[in-house]
C-alpha cells in the first residue's frame, strides 16, 4: 500500500525504498508491485530504468500486462523512436494485444517527436481495431495538426471525432483550430470554429487569434463576424483600437454596405479613437470607381445625416479624395465648400487633399484660395503642405513663388524633401534656369545623394544613355 501511494504521488524514491524492503523481507512482488515502480519511471522519462524494470519483471516470472506496456511506452517518450519500435515488438513477442492507452501513449510519443504522420497513422489504426480512441490522443493530434498549419485536417479530426463520440474535445483543441485557420486565411474553418469556440464553449480567445479572425473578416466582407469580434474583445477587456475598427470598415465595403461603413467612422470617433487615412481608404476604393458610384455614396451620407447617425469629417474627406481621384476637382471643391452645411470644419487634411486636385489640373488660383481659407480658419500648414503647394508653383509658367515657399518651409523648421528638390532641378533645368545649381547644392547640404539629380533632364525630354 506505501508503495502504491508513493507511485500515485510521483515519489520514485520512496516507491524504490519501499520495494527495497519488500525484497529484504522475501516478499515477491507482483504485477501490480512491478507496475507502480513502472508509472514512476514512465512520469520521469526514465527509459533505460523502465527496461530494467521489465527485465525483472520477467526474469522472476510475473507476466506483464497492457497498464506495463502502457507505462513502458510513455517512458520512451524522450528517446529516439526505435526505444518506442523496441517496446512495441516485446508486446507482440509477448502475445499482449494493445488496448487504448498503449495506443495513447505511442500517439503521444509521435506528437512529442512532431511526427503528425506517425500519429495519424496510429490514431486510424485504432478505428481499424474497432478501439475508440481516448480524448487526450484524438485531442494531441489535433493540436499537432493546427499547430503545423493543417487547420483543415485538424478541423476535420476535430469534427469528425464529435460526430462519432459522445465525448467534447477540451476548449484547447477547438482553439487551436480556430487560431490555425484564421492564420492560413482558411475563412471556412473560421466561420466552423468561431461559433464552436466562443458560443457554444464560451472560449474568450486573446487578441492575437481576435486580430486573425478580424483579418479574415475583412478580407472576405464579413462584417457580422468583425462586430462579434469587437463584441469579445470588449468582454476580454481589451480597449478598442483604431486597427479593430479599420477591419470592419474594409468588411463592410467588401460586403457593399457603405453606409455601414461611413457610419463606422462616427463610431470610432465617439469612442475616442481618431480614424487615420489607411481607416478610410476601403471606403475610397469603393467609391471611386465611377461619378455614379460617387453620386450614390453622397446620397448615402445626406441619409445617414438626416437620420442624425452622425456624418464624420472622415466621411466627407473621402468623398473629397475620391473626386480627386476621379480627376473631378469641381466636384471636390463644392463637397468642401459643404462642410458647414454638416455642422464640421475642414481640416489640415482635407486642404492637403484638395491641393492634390489643383496640382493635377495645375490650378495655381485654387491653390491660393485654399491658402487664403486654412488662414482664415486657422489650419496651420504642415511639411505636406509646403510640399503640395510648391509643386502646384512647379505647375506654372512662372514659378519664383515656388522658391518662395521653400524658404518658408525652412523657416517654418520643416526639411524639404529630396522630390522636391529634384522637382526644383528639374523645372528650372527645363527653362535654363541657372538655379538649378543652387537646388543641386543644398541638396548636397541636406545629406541628400544628387548623383542621380544631376542627370535629370529638362521635363518633356528623355534621359540620354551612351551605348555600352
Amino acid at each position: 500500500m506505501q508503495m502504491m501511494a508513493a507511485a500515485n504521488a510521483g515519489q520514485s524514491v520512496s516507491c524504490l525504498s519501499s520495494a527495497a524492503k519488500m525484497k529484504a523481507a522475501n516478499i515477491t512482488p507482483d504485477a501490480s508491485t512491478y507496475n507502480a515502480i513502472m508509472s514512476v519511471t514512465a512520469r520521469d522519462g526514465n527509459s533505460l530504468f523502465s527496461w530494467a524494470v521489465l527485465d525483472d519483471m520477467l526474469l522472476v516470472g510475473v507476466k506483464p500486462d497492457t497498464t506495463t506496456f502502457t507505462h513502458l511506452v510513455h517512458a520512451q517518450r524522450r528517446r529516439p523512436s526505435a526505444y518506442l519500435w523496441k517496446a512495441w515488438d516485446k508486446m507482440n513477442e509477448l502475445g499482449i494485444k494493445p488496448n487504448a492507452q498503449i495506443y495513447t501513449s505511442v500517439i503521444n510519443c509521435f506528437v512529442n517527436d512532431g511526427n503528425l504522420e506517425m500519429a495519424l497513422q496510429y490514431l486510424f489504426a485504432m478505428t481499424s481495431h474497432n478501439i475508440v480512441p481516448e480524448l487526450a490522443a484524438v485531442q494531441a493530434v489535433i493540436i499537432l495538426a493546427a499547430e503545423r498549419r493543417y487547420s483543415r485536417l485538424a478541423i476535420d479530426l476535430a469534427t469528425y471525432f464529435e460526430e462519432v463520440s459522445h465525448r467534447r474535445l477540451e476548449d484547447s483543441a477547438w482553439l487551436a483550430c480556430l487560431a490555425s485557420a484564421a492564420q492560413n486565411l482558411h475563412m471556412e474553418g473560421v466561420t466552423a470554429c468561431w461559433p464552436v469556440a466562443v458560443h457554444q464553449l464560451g472560449i474568450i480567445p486573446n487578441e492575437g487569434i481576435c486580430m486573425s479572425v478580424l483579418n479574415n473578416a475583412a478580407r472576405h466582407g464579413l462584417p457580422d463576424l468583425a462586430t462579434d469580434v469587437l463584441g469579445v474583445l470588449k468582454v476580454a477587456g481589451i480597449t478598442w483600437q483604431e486597427y479593430h475598427f479599420a477591419a470592419l470598415i474594409e468588411a463592410f465595403c467588401r460586403n457593399n454596405q457603405l453606409k455601414e461603413a461611413l457610419v463606422t467612422l462616427h463610431i470610432m470617433r465617439t469612442n475616442k479613437i481618431i480614424p487615420v487615412p489607411g481607416s478610410s481608404t476601403p471606403i475610397v476604393d469603393l467609391i471611386k470607381a465611377d461619378v455614379t458610384t460617387l453620386d450614390s455614396a453622397w446620397a448615402l451620407i445626406d441619409e445617414i445625416h438626416k437620420a442624425d447617425a452622425g456624418v464624420d469629417i472622415d466621411a466627407l474627406k473621402v468623398m473629397v479624395k475620391a473626386s480627386v481621384s476621379l480627376g473631378d476637382l469641381q466636384r471636390a471643391v463644392g463637397i468642401y465648400k459643404c462642410f458647414s452645411d454638416y455642422n464640421l470644419q475642414p481640416d489640415l487634411a482635407t486642404f492637403n487633399l484638395l491641393l492634390d486636385g489643383c496640382i493635377a489640373a495645375q490650378h495655381r488660383q485654387l491653390g491660393d484660395l485654399l491658402l487664403g481659407d486654412m488662414k482664415d480658419l486657422k489650419v496651420k500648414p504642415n511639411h505636406e503642405t509646403y510640399e503640395k503647394i510648391i509643386l502646384l508653383c512647379l505647375t506654372q509658367e512662372i514659378y519664383e513663388d515656388a522658391f518662395f515657399y521653400l524658404e518658408e518651409m525652412k523657416a517654418a523648421t520643416y526639411v524639404p524633401p529630396q522630390s522636391v528638390y529634384e522637382a526644383l532641378v528639374q523645372r528650372c533645368r527645363s527653362a535654363g534656369d541657372s538655379r538649378a545649381d543652387i537646388a543641386l547644392s543644398e541638396m548636397q547640404e541636406c545629406g541628400y545623394n544628387v548623383l542621380g539629380t544631376a542627370d535629370i533632364p529638362p521635363r518633356g525630354q528623355n534621359r540620354v544613355t551612351s551605348d555600352p
